[in-house]
């Protein structure tokens, strides 16, 4: 590099601890380190183009080193969850049973019966026909707080609803493995062209061992499998490097989890050994904090977020990029990957079903296999015969409806001398009872107390329904409040990219309105939907009830026509505006118009 000059004039403003060597003619000259500035560069820039190949070979194999030691720390966890998706049935394979002809293979539905309804109950609340989202500022506010905030709540349900189509797939998805796997996690970007959701599995998410925290991991790594046509258009979008020439694995499989394959046979697919036609490849997403200072003049303080792209097949870095706001010099880390957890625990991976119930599922189903067993075997007994009786032909069994001769010894008159049955019991009543009170621990630690209220007579008090109810339901509620507060997360994530990557002309297009994209800066004003201490139609008819029971006592001026709406609206009556007056809205007047309205005794907003 051709060495700069320089006034003297320019060397304070250069730097003025930069080394300085003075030559024999009186001239001087200053080494000035090669690097990237903010003028030359743009914040959001791949740094993998500013650095050498060899160095980024380096810096790939690294994180490909620290990434299988955190697969190796973790691969218990990948044992407890496969052997629980296993045991749930589904795919035909579940361990254990007896090993004898016609042996029975019935499995019980308790793992998977729990996985259904925390879905079916989960989307119920945080899906509803509306949209997600709901404003979190009441009418006391300011009309134009009021009408900002109403805006922000109609684009994100449009995005959540119709412009990310996906978003209610992947949510699904997730909540029905977040029972098996305790933790799963849903990730929220934007490709380029619009705002993206995918649900990423807790086997395809890596932590370091010591790590206690998700959201605090100095490394989390996001295993991904695309395909050659996903890279290339990942190439040519500038998010991966350009490479000459592209090879594929000849495996497709890669380093599949002992999960997915299980996951597989629940699905029906079969993998046939077949070449890699799609070009499948093993690419690490990594979030990470380190010191890339070398390359990157802005990261001052030199430990610093950054996401890293790692194709493992070539030990290539096709990417690097700056995971923090532009201007934030303290560097605060930006979080893509919501953590979605069940029961939470000393580490980072909540506890699942298979850690809580796992045993009693088995026995459940080893007691089941068993009654249905003795069944078979005592309705189809095996005969006992003696030596010297001889059997025409090859036939070993009798099959039903079959005329079988045999032939017997000399002074055998009776086939009774010869054959005789072994008496084998049938089921055991006691085993039965076993059974039922094994389901019924395990249906009690993520039960809720809906079942007995539908039993409960209607002029039971109030009080006691929703008692009841509360003393039921603490476990799933508990776990309801973590979805609501995860579902924050997904919002917060999703104005943060409304706000760096407006879609404005769609979101006008739809409502009819302009959109600034800066009102998505701040979330103070909008939430989601669901209650977080509420989870349940029985709950808010309960509470409703009591309410209204309330309203009989004549000294206190209830609202009745908004009581009467609340209750319409949890009874899902349409167009209720025709059956109630709309309650009227503030006025902005002027000062005459308010002495007036004074005057006359009309109250003031």
């Amino acid at each position: 590099m051709d060495e700069p000059t320089v006034t003297g004039s320019d060397l304070f403003e250069i730097d003025p601890n930069l080394p300085i060597e003075e030559m024999p003619d009186g001239s001087a000259v200053i080494e000035i380190e090669e690097t990237m500035t903010s003028d030359e560069e743009d914040f959001n820039d791949n740094l993998a183009e500013y650095i050498d190949k060899q160095e980024r070979l380096q810096i790939a194999g690294d994180l490909i080193d620290l990434v299988e030691k955190d697969k190796e720390s973790r691969k218990k966890r990948q044992q407890q969850y496969e052997e629980g998706i296993r045991r749930t049935g589904l795919g035909d394979d579940a361990p254990g049973g007896a090993q004898f002809n016609g042996a029975s293979r019935v499995v019980h539905p308790m793992l998977a019966e729990a996985c259904v309804d925390l879905e079916a109950r989960a989307i119920k609340e945080l899906m509803p026909a509306g949209g997600p989202v709901k404003t979190s500022i009441t009418s006391e506010e300011s009309i134009e707080r009021l009408d900002i905030a109403n805006l922000k709540r109609d684009v994100l349900n449009l995005q959540l609803t119709k412009l990310i189509p996906e978003y209610r797939d992947e949510l699904e998805s997730l909540l029905s493995q977040l029972p098996m796997g305790g933790s799963q996690y849903l990730k929220i970007w934007f490709d380029g062209k619009r705002k993206r959701a995918e649900f990423v599995p807790v086997d395809h998410i890596f932590i370091p061992f010591s790590v206690t925290n998700f959201y605090s991991s100095p490394r989390v790594t996001h295993q991904q499998f695309i395909t050659r046509q996903e890279y290339e258009a990942r190439q040519r979008s500038g998010l991966y490097i350009e490479q000459e020439t592209i090879i594929d694995p000849s495996d497709a499989t890669g380093e599949r989890s002992i999960v997915d394959i299980a996951n597989d046979k629940i699905e029906g697919k079969q993998d046939d050994g077949a070449y890699n036609e799609d070009g499948l490849r093993e690419v690490l997403e990594v979030y990470l904090d380190r010191d890339f200072s070398e390359w990157d003049a802005l990261a001052s303080e030199g430990v610093a977020p950054y996401i890293a792209h790692v194709d493992v097949y070539s030990s290539e870095l096709l990417g690097l990029y700056r995971n923090w706001e532009e201007g934030d010099e303290f560097f605060e880390k930006l979080h893509w990957l919501v953590d979605w957890g069940f029961i939470p625990w000393r580490g980072a991976y909540k506890l699942g079903l298979p850690h809580l119930i796992g045993g009693l599922s088995a026995a459940a189903t080893g007691a089941l296999r068993a009654l249905l067993d003795s069944a078979h075997a005592s309705n189809a007994p095996t005969l006992l015969k003696l030596r010297a009786g001889r059997l025409i032909g090859q036939t070993t069994e009798v099959a039903v409806t079959q005329v079988q001769e045999i032939e017997g010894p000399a002074g055998i008159d009776d086939i009774r001398k010869m054959v005789t049955p072994i008496p084998f019991a049938g089921p055991n009543p006691v085993l039965f009872q076993l059974l039922g009170t094994l389901v019924d621990a395990g249906k009690g630690v993520v039960t809720t107390a809906e079942e007995k209220i539908a039993d409960v007579s209607d002029r039971m008090p109030v009080g006691t329904s929703l008692a009841m109810i509360e003393q039921g339901s603490k476990v799933f509620s508990a776990i309801h409040m973590r979805l609501h507060h995860s579902q924050e997360k997904v919002l917060e994530i999703l104005c943060r990219l409304n706000a760096k990557y407006p879609d404005a002309e769609v979101w006008e297009s739809h409502l009819g309105r302009p959109v600034d994209p800066s009102i998505f800066i701040s979330t103070n004003d909008i939430g989601p939907v669901t209650d977080p201490n509420i989870f349940s139609e029985a709950q808010r008819y309960a509470q409703m009830q009591a309410v209204m029971q309330l309203t009989t006592d004549p000294t206190v001026p209830y609202n009745r026509v908004e009581l009467h709406r609340r209750m319409l609206r949890l009874l899902n009556v349409p167009e209720i505006n025709n059956l109630l007056p709309e309650p009227p809205r503030a006025k902005e007047l002027d000062a005459v118009q308010e002495n007036m309205a004074a005057v006359s005794g009309i109250p003031l907003k």
